[in-house]
């Protein structure tokens, strides 16, 4: 066996046992003039897996056009192909379009075989692209039945997730993550080659997270950051995995070991694709974010958005603290323009838009987002956009002064974060269950749950919700005569003069939400009439409350 025939059986070797920076040392050491198509292809393989992805497209290039002049079309047909989706993954749609049409041109005359398959796959994204949902799952299954013919485990696990996300594009979200699990179940099986395991892997954890399965995700994607751990030697789908992981960490509250992670992720990711790097500043934002490192947030949100990742609705939720509400609702209107997000995210972008409409006291575009994120949830099913629809629900509630109301939602909401194990999103709904009792005159339960919430803000890194929850805690519990303070600013306009549909119009409620107010009123002060409640208000110095 001669020198260069015993240097490339040894680094077919190493990639078989994923030593991939010896094997692209191994073939660096042999005349590139000597490098067949089949090697030209390893070595990109190699480059890809250590993070030389200029260097992999090039090379993948050379092999392409030696498969090519050899006749071998099917070789050629998988080389284009993969290039394709380089570019794809780039955010180079023109390119990835070309080659796309060279892997189609290759197998024009070829009878059917895996790498139409693989062709298939790429057409199912096409046809999505275009809205062409038939025709998107018609390749779908032709790429299935073409590599279970084959007997290609990874063919068919790439095109079953891609039959899955057409569920869910068309909302049949069961069927869709059903999908989801067959293909994952040959992933964490161990069934696939590493290349198709963590590509996989991060897909179908990307398409949980879009429709608000966090169970799903959380899952998925503490399994693909073993599996990527577990690899011999750094590799792009460590910055992947860790980008996925780092996500559902953030969901959870688990802030302080995110922010560690998230910071390692940002730079992983920007040394292997810059263009998929936004993410993994993005979510570094939100948990900066919610340990009250505002400044640091808004930077990280800046570099996604140089990025090209929209920065909403973190950033509008940094406007709004820094009294900017205009601001914050007008990039979040802007945002909610693209219809094209997934859900999860538009979810999100609803939130924020009812959250900031609460804090400017504009109840009536507040009930709009409410009402459309309602339909999200309902639309979907997801336990996480139910509880968050419910705790946004509740928020509006006790703006209206409807503090039963906002206990009527904001309850389940808490079990099915609690469920969920997202430790911040209960924290925080269960300090507005604790203003709910407190309204209500339920002070020991109020006292409990502001204090429960306080703790579990500090015990996850968010010194400024902890802050805040102190200072509610602090604040007098006992309005005069058991009113709530929705009752005050209704007894004090009644004070004033206004009539019920003037306080209505103040306090952007119903007319007959006034009357219910009144009505409350009369009974825990024992009057029978306007000017009997009057009189209470300016005797008790309610009477300028409502003064505006």
């Amino acid at each position: 066996m001669s020198e260069v025939s015993s240097t490339f059986e040894a680094a077919r070797r190493a990639a078989s046992d994923l030593r991939w920076s010896e094997t692209y040392a191994l073939l660096q050491q042999v005349d590139p003039d000597c490098l067949t198509p089949p090697e030209l292809e390893l070595l990109a393989d190699a480059a890809w897996w250590c993070c030389r992805v200029e260097e992999e497209i090039g090379l993948r290039r050379q092999a392409f056009v030696g498969f090519d002049a050899a006749g071998d079309a099917r070789r050629a047909a998988y080389a284009a192909w993969m290039l394709s989706v380089r570019f794809g993954l780039r955010g180079d749609p023109a390119s990835s379009s070309g080659w796309l049409a060279r892997a189609r041109r290759q197998l024009q005359d070829e009878p059917e075989c895996v790498e139409h398959g693989y062709v298939a796959c790429s057409e199912v994204e096409a046809a999505l692209g275009a809205g062409q949902l038939d025709a998107a799952e018609a390749y779908a299954r032709r790429a299935i039945a073409i590599g279970r013919r084959e007997r290609v485990a990874e063919l068919v696990a790439l095109a079953v997730t891609w039959q899955g996300l057409c569920r869910l594009v068309r909302d049949e979200v069961g069927d869709g993550l059903g999908l989801l699990d067959e293909a994952m179940a040959a992933v964490t099986g161990g069934e696939l080659d590493a290349h198709f395991t963590g590509w996989i892997a991060c897909f179908a954890i990307g398409m949980c997270m879009s429709v608000a399965d966090l169970r799903r995700a959380g899952s998925w994607a503490q399994a693909a950051f073993d599996w990527s751990s577990s690899l011999p030697e750094t590799t792009p789908y460590q910055g992947l995995c860790r980008v996925r992981q780092v996500e559902v960490m953030s969901l959870r509250g688990e802030l302080e070991m995110a922010a560690a992670h998230a910071e390692r992720s940002c730079e992983e990711m920007l040394a292997f694709e810059p263009n998929l790097a936004g993410e993994a500043f993005y979510v570094h934002g939100e948990i900066l974010r919610r340990r009250g490192q505002l400044e640091a947030a808004e930077r990280a949100f800046g570099r996604a958005a140089e990025l090209g990742l929209d920065p909403q609705p973190g950033l509008a939720r940094i406007r709004l603290s820094q009294g900017r509400g205009e601001a914050a609702a007008a990039a979040l209107r802007a945002a909610l323009t693209d219809h094209g997000r997934p859900t999860f995210q538009r979810a999100a972008l609803l939130a924020a838009c009812a959250e900031v409409a609460v804090a400017a006291n504009d109840l009536s575009a507040a009930r709009v987002s409410c009402g459309e994120l309602d339909a999200v949830a309902a639309a979907t099913g997801s336990e996480a956009l139910l509880a968050l629809a419910g705790s946004v629900r509740g928020r509006l509630h006790l703006a209206e002064g409807d503090a039963s109301a906002a206990l009527a939602v904001l309850t389940p909401a808490a079990t099915i974060w609690r469920q969920l194990d997202m430790r911040f999103d209960l924290a925080d709904t269960r300090r507005l269950v604790g203003l709910a009792r407190r309204s209500l005159g339920d002070q020991e339960g109020a006292h409990r749950d502001l204090a429960a919430a306080q703790k579990a803000f500090e015990q996850l890194g968010a010194p400024h919700e902890a802050a805040r929850t102190a200072d509610e805690l602090d604040e007098d519990p006992r309005p005069p005569g058991g009113l709530t303070r929705r009752e005050c600013e209704v007894l004090a306009l009644v004070a004033a003069g206004h009539t019920n549909r003037q306080v209505a119009a103040e306090l952007v409620v119903s007319e007959h939400t006034v009357a219910r107010h009144l009505s409350n009123i009369f009974v825990k002060l024992g009057v029978g009439s306007r000017t009997e409640a009057a009189r209470f208000a300016f005797g008790h110095g309610l009477a300028d409350s409502g003064q505006r």
